[in-house]
């Protein structure tokens, strides 16, 4: 008796969940750089602009569409610090930790930002606006302790001066 192989399944299969405009969008990004595996770090980054984070939904695509092992994937993810696998708000507040922040005062600014916003670091508050997070340097060490909203920069702060900051300077992210 003749013993069939079992169909042989394709680790890279394309997994597409919605076929929604972002995944159209993030389409296009795979096809510019010709679904190149060496790809996966701009692949990455346009799909978390997209989506706001990297879901498993969406890191099963990417890995399908660059046949790029998932494992691989998730590995790039979590080893870099701007990529997210859960869901962020709007604008991020990112508290430098970097030496000389630290030395003048950014761990104060961090708890008092926590207090002012209800959430913990690496958290999202309510309204799904603002996260809260840490950055190991922002690159403003002149500016110390500098905290950076989007592309904005908050230099030469406070702890005192973080009450200020949340209900006047940041009204344009709320």
């Amino acid at each position: 008796m003749k013993v069939q192989p079992p169909e042989a399944v394709t680790p890279f299969i394309r997994y597409h969940p919605s076929g929604g405009e972002r995944f159209a969008t993030l389409d296009e990004t795979i096809a510019q750089y010709d679904a190149h595996p060496g790809a996966l770090i701009q692949v990455l980054h346009m799909a978390q602009q997209l989506f706001g984070y990297l879901s498993a939904d969406v890191l099963r695509y990417v890995s399908g569409s660059l046949r790029v092992p998932l494992a691989q994937v998730y590995g790039v993810v979590t080893f870099y610090h701007l990529f997210t696998t859960i869901p962020r708000g709007k604008h991020q507040i990112m508290v430098c930790t970097g030496t000389t922040c630290h030395v003048r005062g950014s761990k104060q600014i961090l708890e008092k930002l926590e207090q002012q916003l209800g959430v913990k670091e690496g958290e999202t508050t309510k309204d799904n606006r603002l996260s809260l997070g840490t950055a190991r340097c922002i690159g403003a060490c002149a500016l110390a302790p500098a905290v950076a909203v989007g592309d904005d920069v908050y230099g030469k702060l406070t702890a005192e001066k973080v009450p200020h900051l949340c209900k006047n300077e940041w009204k344009k992210y709320v």
